[in-house]
This record gives C-alpha cells, structure tokens and sequence, in this order.
C-alpha cells in the first residue's frame, strides 16, 4: 500500500466516518479524513467474554502517566524509557496471558489483520525487530479518567526502534464494555504534531492546548462491538467518564515498502 506525496494535513475533506476499504484506509494514513469505523466488528457477547477473562487478571498502570490508565499488555511508550531488550524479554510472558484470555474469548487482532489484508492486498504483519523478534501487539485497557491532549507517534517517540520508520500511524479501538452513558468519548484534532510542537509539552506525553489552537476537530462516542480507527498524529484527548470504558487496542503503522505493521 502506497500513500500520495501530496499530504493533506491542513483541511479534512469531511467530518464523516468511513467504512474500511482500500481508499478510505489510505485517506486516514494521509490525514484527509478523520476516522474509520468498523460497525459490529464483534458481537456484545464475544466482547463480553473477553472482559470477563481479562477481569480475572490484574490490570497494570502506565507509569509516569496521569490520570491513570491501566492495562493489561506491555507497550514501547514505556521501555523507550528503560531498553529495547527489556522490552523484548517482556514480550513472551505478555504474549502468554494475551493468549490466556483470547483463547477463551475470541481475537480481536488476528480478525483485524485479517480484514485489512483482504481489503488493502498489503502485507500486514506485527512489527518485529532484527536480533529480537516480534512485538507485542494487543493491549486490554481502561481509560476512564480521561487522558491529557497528546499524540502516539512513533518516529518521534521510537525513532531507534522498528516501528520508528513508520512513514504514517494510526491506532484501532475495540470497545468491549463501556458504563451506559455519553461519556469517555474520544476527541481528534485536525493538527498534526510537527517539530517545534515539544515546546508544548507538560510532561511525559502531554501537551498543552496551545498546540491545537484554531484547529478543526471531530469527537466521537464509542459503542460496544464497534473498531474506530484514527490518525495518531494528530493530538487527541479522551474524556474522562464514571464508569467503566475496556477497549482492545494497538497501533498501525505504513512501512516505505507498503507493508503494514500492528505493535504495542
């Protein structure tokens, strides 16, 4: 899969979602639309079984991040910050309660890869690193306290590491449980994060509002059994909410080659 060397990054063409297809898939990697949802990507049962198997394990906390988030599953955002090999020694015990959970549930991940390979024709595979194999990809998460205005971009964040060379990223939710009511929604900004941004930085991953003054934006409530797919350059923030709001989750990277890789 190949991308335009005419980004869009100024003006979305739409506020609209997508359905997943070849084009609309190439648009989100330019920033030329703000978002892909997969309706009833799963069913409220399939999702319910994978809430119920991972609530019988522990959920961890980000480190360093506040408000909290927990999750189950490891991610580069952290061992950016340790090693590389750290990392790598962590993902086959990360690997082993993943497969704990989906092996009485169902699999989010193996389904999604599928999906976009039919549709793209691409080579989709998860992110593997010379002289230490395969990532992590899938994490369990709960962000229920909202998060900080911030950007997943792994050639800034990771530029040592595989999925730094990634020349566009975007991230994919599975929502599996969520409180009923409106809130936890996720809201995008049409701003991409460029250098000279980290003149905004609060801390370890926040920024402040400054860097999106002026900038269009789309928000978007979640619903149970429904993937939203989104651009993670540019800034976002999750809505804090009471309740519950358990998401499947990992990023989605474009290689030069065309090749898409999945990582946590």
């Amino acid at each position: 899969m190949t991308i335009s060397n005419q980004i869009k990054s100024k003006v979305w063409e739409n506020k609209q979602e997508y359905p997943l297809s070849t084009e609309s898939l190439r648009m989100l990697f330019e920033n030329r639309i703000p978002l892909i949802r997969l309706k009833e990507f799963a069913t409220s049962q399939e999702c319910g079984m994978l809430v119920d198997q991972a609530q019988l394990l522990n959920f961890d906390c980000y480190q360093d991040v506040n408000p909290k988030i927990e999750r189950i599953g490891i991610t580069v955002f952290e061992y950016n910050r340790i090693s590389k090999a750290a990392y790598f020694q962590a993902v086959d015990r990360a690997n082993k309660l993943k497969d704990r959970i989906i092996a009485a549930s169902f699999n989010p991940l193996e389904r999604l890869m599928v999906q976009i390979q039919q549709c793209t024709g691409a080579n989709v595979r998860i992110a593997s690193e010379p002289f230490h194999g395969s990532y992590y990809a899938g994490l369990i998460r709960k962000i229920e306290k909202g998060t900080q205005l911030h950007i997943d971009y792994a050639p800034l964040e990771q530029s040592q590491w595989e999925v730094g060379t990634v020349i566009a990223q975007l991230s994919w939710n599975l929502y599996l449980k969520l409180s009923p009511n409106n809130h936890g929604k996720t809201r995008i900004y049409d701003r991409q994060w460029q250098p000279g941004n980290n003149q905004y930085k609060l801390d370890s991953y926040g920024y402040t509002d400054t860097v999106i003054a002026g900038a269009d934006t789309i928000t978007f409530q979640p619903y149970v059994g429904d993937v939203f797919i989104f651009n993670t350059r540019n800034f976002h923030i999750v809505e804090p909410m009471d309740g519950q709001r358990v998401t499947f989750t990992s990023a989605i990277g474009l290689l030069p080659n065309g090749e898409i890789i999945l990582w946590s």
